[in-house]
């Protein structure tokens, strides 16, 4: 009886691993699958933003204002500075447009004429989506002159995606953030702090 008790024993721990030995396959394997659907969910949700963007933004905008979204650049200085920048952009325009599947930009503003290519990257940061523009220069001043002036300070150089510019179009309005950082709040990750130029559409 001590014999078959014993037996018995072996048996259903034999068992047992192997039954917790599939579970944490299948638990593995769930992992594996989740894993990969959020990727796929992921890149799926950058590249829809990124496309509805890029034609969003097709067309031709005219400069509105500059707007201080950080509190600690609220002065008598800075205040001095955005007026002159303002002045200097009162005829600013420009254009967004496609070609033969290649995506250009051209800008006026006075005597001043500048031309270029133009994509838009999305970064991801926690469940928020965060569209960059880029701009490659062909002809002019750089697009961080042209567009922001002393205040450019290399934002379109370096790799795809690293301009630092946050874009966004709201019905006829496109909206350029420059310096904004990126927070975590009670209510998520938002954006803040920055100063937003803002266009209106004209054609």
């Amino acid at each position: 009886m001590k014999i078959l008790t014993a037996f018995s024993l072996i048996i259903l721990t034999v068992f047992a691993g192997c039954t917790s030995a599939e579970y944490q396959q299948m638990q593995n394997e769930r992992e594996r699958l989740r894993a990969a659907y959020e990727e796929a969910r992921v890149k799926n949700d950058r590249r829809i933003r990124k496309d509805t963007l890029e034609q969003e933004i097709l067309g031709t905008w005219q400069f509105l204002g500059i707007e201080v979204l950080a509190s600690d650049l609220s002065n008598e200085i800075e205040s001095a500075t955005i007026a002159l920048d303002e002045l200097s952009r009162k005829h600013l325009t420009i254009r967004f447009f496609e070609q033969n599947g290649i995506r250009f930009y051209e800008g006026k503003n006075g005597s001043i004429r500048v031309t270029g290519e133009f994509s838009i990257y999305v970064e991801r940061i926690a469940e928020v989506l965060y569209p960059e523009l880029c701009m490659d220069q062909s002809s002019g001043i750089t697009p961080g002159a042209f567009l922001f002036s002393d205040r450019s300070a290399e934002i379109f150089s370096g790799p795809p995606g690293a301009s630092n510019v946050l874009i966004s179009v709201q019905e006829n309005q496109l909206h350029l953030t420059l310096g904004a950082g990126v927070g975590l709040t009670p209510a998520g990750w938002v954006q803040s702090d920055g100063i937003r130029y803002s266009f209106k559409q004209i054609k």
